[in-house]
């Protein structure tokens, strides 16, 4: 026998923004959990205890708001190791900047240069010198500048499919010799190395 009870407009969509939050929710308590160990992970990289604690919080702030990027809840934690990365290096920047200004040594209005490859494990870029020259150039230009394989394969005047193969070979070739001279934290993908 059907009801004749009215279903309520717009309840799916109630009920998939209440799991959505629930979920931002959980991931965001989970990454609070780890503070000790993500704090421990900026000191290592900055002399202060308060600007490490400023970077910390700075990093939660933009967790929290750029929540709705992380398409993976699994990967959460080494997605914030980008953000908290990501903060350190903006940090060094404005300092950097700030010193040149207060030196009178760079104007007001003078941009800064990008730091290249902010986010790249120093142990990889090391490595990358003693990779084939193209897998190099590959995992440079596409991975660590940001470029699209299908815009770095017109560069090398090469198919895409080529490009996609050979992308494929360097990180492979990258990731064994990282794994030969780093060991096991290279299997982290190096969000928090130590040997660098």
């Amino acid at each position: 026998m059907a009801s004749n009870r009215p279903i309520p407009i717009g309840s799916a969509n109630h009920d998939a923004t209440n799991n959505t939050r629930a979920s931002d929710d959980s991931v965001l308590r989970a990454l609070a959990n780890q503070r000790a160990r993500f704090l421990s992970f900026i000191r290592r990289r900055v002399d202060s205890p308060e600007v490490a604690e400023d970077i910390l919080q700075a990093s939660y702030l933009r967790a929290a708001e750029h929540l709705a990027e992380l398409r993976d809840h699994t990967r959460s934690v080494a997605w914030f190791y980008r953000l908290l990365r990501n903060t350190i290096v903006d940090h060094y920047r404005r300092s950097a900047t700030i010193a040149k200004v207060v030196a009178n040594e760079l104007p007001l209005d003078h941009p800064t240069d990008p730091i290249r490859h902010p986010n790249t494990c120093p142990c990889a870029t090391r490595e990358l010198a003693h990779l084939n020259k193209k897998y190099a150039r590959a995992l440079e230009e596409v991975e660590m500048d940001g470029l699209s394989l299908q815009t770095f394969a017109a560069n090398e005047e090469i198919a895409p499919g080529t490009a996609s193969v050979r992308l494929h070979r360097a990180r492979k070739a990258l990731a064994s010799r990282l794994q030969t001279i780093c060991g096991s934290c290279s299997g982290a993908g190096c969000f928090d190395c130590t040997c660098a």
